[in-house]
């Protein structure tokens, strides 16, 4: 009954710890997508990666 008790309070305090580092981490973290992106970064929507090609002026090989 006594090591049912002690193990009880070792859960218990570790469960306090981890939810305690858990949150502090939570509220020091910020949501990356949140903040606005500067210009200039990679993350510039302005211009598109992909080369868009105009599927009339593929060329055919024969």
């Amino acid at each position: 009954m006594k090591k049912s008790k002690v193990f009880l309070i070792i859960a218990i305090i570790f469960m306090l710890i981890v939810f305690y580092v858990v949150y502090d981490m939570s509220t020091r973290t910020k949501f990356p997508g949140g903040r606005p992106s500067k210009k200039g970064e990679y993350n510039n929507s302005d211009k598109d990666s992909v080369k868009q090609v105009d599927p009339m002026e593929v060329e055919i090989r024969r």
